[in-house]
């Protein structure tokens, strides 16, 4: 919990109570490689802060998985749109490692909101995150070509390249494995 305390320091407002205050509401949940902390057309009633390990959001386009987030140690995950309308998510969030995760529930967080305008902020700085995640991701897609996008990649995130499968990585690049594994020995030999 250490971990989370921290991450929660670093915004403005932030005082002891009220991390005190989250406390009676937090559960840990470990979970291995492959598992799910969210299936496609289940309802996300939880949200996990991530305290070691890595998740993948995904979803299915005929038949084929599309990885569309990659979420790592000290961010939070869910599928976003279920937890706010408390409807099917049409995500799975699955772990690509073993991964301890932190759990507040959908009621607790809304008693929060309740109860600290701390709570409140980080609910707000969380959900624009997400948006700013989404759009990014949606403009590196458009924008780039696959060669560019694994090169942005290769520049920004070498990490993500160590920790994440190759065909989790296609699929987030939207292109096939056979031509990832193309990109990656053209460049391997420039």
């Amino acid at each position: 919990m250490n971990t989370f305390n921290k991450y929660l320091q670093q915004f403005p407002h932030y005082t002891p109570s009220a991390y005190e205050n989250v406390l009676p509401f937090l559960s840990t949940k470990t979970i291995k490689s492959g598992d799910y902390f969210l299936r496609q057309g289940k309802t996300a009633r939880n949200i996990a802060f991530i305290e070691k390990g890595i998740l993948r959001l995904f979803y299915l386009n005929d038949g084929k998985e599309v990885t569309n987030c990659f979420c790592r140690e000290n961010t939070f995950t869910t599928s976003y749109k279920s937890l706010i309308t408390q409807q099917e998510s049409d995500m799975s969030i699955q772990a690509i490692e073993d991964s301890k995760l932190i759990i507040l529930s959908y009621d607790s967080l809304q008693k929060l909101f309740k109860k600290d305008l701390f709570w409140q902020q980080i609910g707000r700085l969380a959900a624009e995150n997400e948006f700013i995640i989404s759009e990014s991701h949606n403009r590196f897609l458009k924008d780039l070509s696959a060669t560019d996008r694994y090169l942005q990649i290769l520049k920004n995130d070498k990490e993500l390249l160590q920790r994440v499968p190759l065909n989790y990585l296609a699929s987030y690049l939207q292109v096939a494995p056979e031509t990832l594994s193309r990109i990656r020995n053209k460049i391997s030999r420039t």
